[in-house]
């Protein structure tokens, strides 16, 4: 695919530190090489804040900066662009009609209505409406939300307020970052079937733990560790005030390290925000153990981060937040306050500890269990890489992004990718060697049915979940047992948690998505019954959390997962882990759960055949001369009763 990234104030060449440069800056430029990577070609276009800059920059293979004049070519702060969007559409839609992309991926609310416009005056222009490529859009922070925690020290420009959520409205498809991104988009009026959850990523092979997986060990002074730009609602002066409530409770061994500002360690102090912290340092009775680092190069940031025990993130508000991914991928715990995007990338006990906002206490609260638990850190952190290494590398993420451009290309009908004839033979050569393997599950999968008919027979019930297409599969298997699949029979009891929708949405909501299996798990499961979890990666911390429930409540537990060894195979009692592209392990999952009916249909038909039998044994011993006086008992097969048939000792 050609690909247009729009970030009008957010270059991969800027140099990251500065008051407009940060995590936007890193998304854009990693998002970029690692589509790249995959074969795409991607022009970033961004505003020239320098007329030195050259019209187009090589930034990596495959990957090319192009700058377009909007405003003075210098520095101005993004909150007084607005006024320039029309100038950046003008370059836009100069260079798309001889450099047509097949999709256009616009940054940040400005940049948004620049491309909305470019587009629609292409879709306008003599060639006609289908030489438009598709936008799709990623806020990467909201006004509203800027505005609701800010208030009068917003420095937005108030076009915001009706501009950005017809950005949202607009747009052919929004990415957002995390699922509090995406329920404000909701409540601004955006279509939720056009919103996709995507988070940012973190570079894995640059972000590593320590070699030794010393981190954590216990050494004194322990360094608590701070990043990211100097501003008041980044919460800098949070960990400060914890500091000094640590200190009151006699730990004086913890060092306070700031990593970020307008310069290096020896003018870190000339920033107005660093002494501000100072001075609140000075007031905690701390100052000697807040130490200023200055701002620290991306190159040089990993080993940085992996001198800290443990990373706090306190802001006051979030859209995302990128230095958690990186104190995660190198093995450092987190303290995160619990707002925005933290919430969905920090797993509360798992691979950090969430805490409530602007709360100094809770957050020293959080250090002091850390502190005293090296064994803990080293857990957490361990976990944290984990998280990361199959769910936010830049492949990974760049990968999901691709996918939601090639399904807004075809809704939109634009310039459709060519059919090519063997990417279906590939996809068909792959399922091959997938349902070899899960033949050789047979034995286990005759069992499954086998223990699910004896125990759905006598009361117990089976419950499952899953996420996305394994949800799918799941819900397959529950209505096949509570209706029919093979001939008539009674109904069982089965339930698919993900099919609770009142119950999903209300758990999300209060306690947050990694609850939703789990807290119904503790509702409705009991000793003897089988809980069944589906996923291909075996990583879904809502399906591990439903896991642990499950045991708690005595219930058998089965997973059926893409390749082992992984956490979910681990938490479960047994397991049928397939070797495989993820979309063919969801496709031998679905024979999978077909297998187990069969074989439960099967058995019930035996245990059916096995209690005529005895029945009939029964009677005839009870019609021969000289027998023990029986009182004759009529079984009725399972394939047409309506209970579990009752014989008397």
């Amino acid at each position: 695919m050609r690909i247009a990234m729009i970030s009008e104030h957010a270059s991969p060449l800027a140099t990251l530190g500065g008051v407009d440069a940060g995590g936007q800056n890193v998304h854009v430029a990693a998002l970029s090489a690692a589509l790249a990577d995959e074969g795409h070609t991607v022009t970033v276009y961004t505003r020239r804040d320098d007329e030195a800059l050259p019209a187009r920059v090589a930034f990596a293979p495959g990957v090319e900066v192009v700058h377009l004049d909007a405003g003075p070519a210098r520095a101005v702060p993004k909150d007084d662009l607005l006024p320039h969007m029309g100038e950046l559409a003008d370059g836009l839609l100069a260079d798309w009609r001889t450099n047509r992309p097949d999709v256009v991926h616009s940054h940040f609310w400005m940049s948004g209505v620049a491309a909305l416009d470019a587009a629609a005056r292409l879709a306008s222009s003599p060639v006609g409406a289908a030489s438009a490529p598709p936008v799709l859009h990623t806020f990467h922070a909201l006004g509203s939300v800027k505005r609701r925690h800010l208030g009068a020290e917003d420095t937005s420009p108030a076009e915001r307020t009706h501009l950005e959520p017809g950005v949202g409205r607009r747009a052919d498809a929004v990415i957002a970052t995390c699922s509090d991104e995406a329920a404000e988009l909701v409540r601004a009026g955006v279509d939720a079937a056009r919103i996709t959850v995507i988070p940012c990523g973190v570079d894995i092979g640059h972000f590593t733990p320590r070699a030794d997986d010393a981190a954590g060990d216990d050494h004194a002074p322990m360094r608590v560790m701070v990043v990211g730009r100097l501003v008041p609602r980044k919460g800098v002066d949070l960990a400060i005030t914890a500091l000094g409530i640590l200190a009151d409770r006699g730990h004086r061994d913890v060092e306070l390290v700031i990593v970020g500002g307008s310069g290096d360690a020896a003018s870190a102090t000339e920033d107005a925000e660093a002494r501000r912290l100072m001075d609140a340092a000075r007031a905690a009775g701390v100052a000697d153990r807040v130490r200023l680092h200055g701002r620290v190069s991306q190159a040089d940031m990993p080993a940085v981060m992996r001198t800290a025990d443990v990373v706090v993130c306190a802001p006051w508000y979030e859209p995302f937040g990128i230095v958690p991914l990186e104190a995660m991928a190198s093995g450092v715990p987190v303290v995160a306050s619990s707002v925005g995007g933290l919430t969905d990338s920090v797993v509360d006990g798992v691979t950090g500890i969430l805490v409530p906002p602007r709360d100094p206490a809770a957050i020293a609260d959080a250090l002091g269990e850390l502190l005293a638990d090296p064994a803990r850190r080293r857990a957490l952190g361990r976990a944290g890489r984990d998280r990361m290494e199959h769910g936010y590398s830049w492949a990974t993420v760049a990968a999901r992004t691709a996918d939601a451009y090639r399904a807004v290309i075809q809704d939109a009908a634009v310039d459709e990718l060519p059919a090519d004839p063997t990417v279906v033979d590939a996809h068909l050569d792959a399922l091959g060697p997938v349902l070899a393997a899960l033949r050789g599950h047979a034995p286990r999968l005759t069992a499954w049915g086998s223990e699910m008919a004896d125990r759905l027979s006598h009361g117990a019930r089976l419950i499952a979940a899953g996420n996305g297409g394994s949800a799918a599969e799941a819900q397959h298997l529950t209505s096949e047992l509570v209706g029919r699949f093979d001939g008539d029979r009674r109904p069982f009891s089965a339930i698919a948690l993900h099919s609770e929708s009142s119950a999903v949405t209300a758990i999300g909501n209060d306690y947050g998505f990694d609850e939703v299996f789990a807290r119904q798990v503790h509702a409705h499961a009991r000793s003897g019954d089988i809980v069944v979890l589906l996923s291909t990666s075996g990583r879904s911390v809502n399906l591990l959390k439903a896991a642990a429930a499950a045991r708690a409540a005595g219930a058998t537990t089965w997973a059926m997962t893409g390749p082992g060894p992984n956490p979910l195979v681990e938490a479960c009692d047994e397991a049928l882990a397939l070797d495989g592209p993820s979309a063919n392990v969801q496709e031998a999952q679905l024979v999978a759960v077909h297998a187990i009916c069969r074989a439960f249909e099967s058995r019930l038909k035996a245990n059916d055949r096995a209690a005529v039998r005895a029945s009939a044994t029964v009677d005839a011993a009870a019609a021969s001369p000289g027998s023990v006086a029986s009182v004759p008992v009529t079984v009725t097969p399972a394939s047409t009763t309506t209970a579990p048939a009752e014989v008397p000792a």
